[in-house]
């Protein structure tokens, strides 16, 4: 993302990625639970995405006015995780959805992995 972008805009992108996640964790799922899906299956693939898309812009709103990148990228994956778990305990009134440690799991990595790119980008 550009250095000219604004902090304001940088986190209205944040907070509208936010909002996708949340529609996206509130829907009513379509599919019947497929157990198989338990730990690896296309809901983690999403929950590794979303977060890792999350993670990134919250990074570069973080950067904006903090004392270096390392600081940015822990706190985007602290709220990204955190977010998470929200979401998860959320999903419990949704039918057809249920929070599983696998889905936080793959948020994690998803949000380790995002930063690490919002890192690499930001090293260009």
């Amino acid at each position: 993302m550009s250095r000219h972008t604004s902090g304001r805009v940088r986190w209205r992108r944040s907070l509208v990625v936010a909002a996708v996640l949340l529609c996206g964790s509130l829907v009513p799922s379509p599919l019947g639970r497929h157990e198989s899906w338990r730990y690896v299956g296309p809901d983690k693939v999403l929950h590794f995405l979303g977060h890792g898309g999350f993670a990134a812009v919250l990074a570069e709103a973080f950067a904006d006015g903090r004392p270096g990148p390392r600081r940015a990228g822990l706190s985007a994956i602290a709220v990204s995780v955190a977010y998470s778990v929200v979401l998860g305990r959320l999903q419990e009134w949704v039918p057809g959805r249920m929070p599983e440690t696998a889905d936080t799991v793959a948020g994690l990595l998803g949000s380790v992995v995002g930063v690490l790119a919002w890192h690499a980008h930001c090293e260009d």
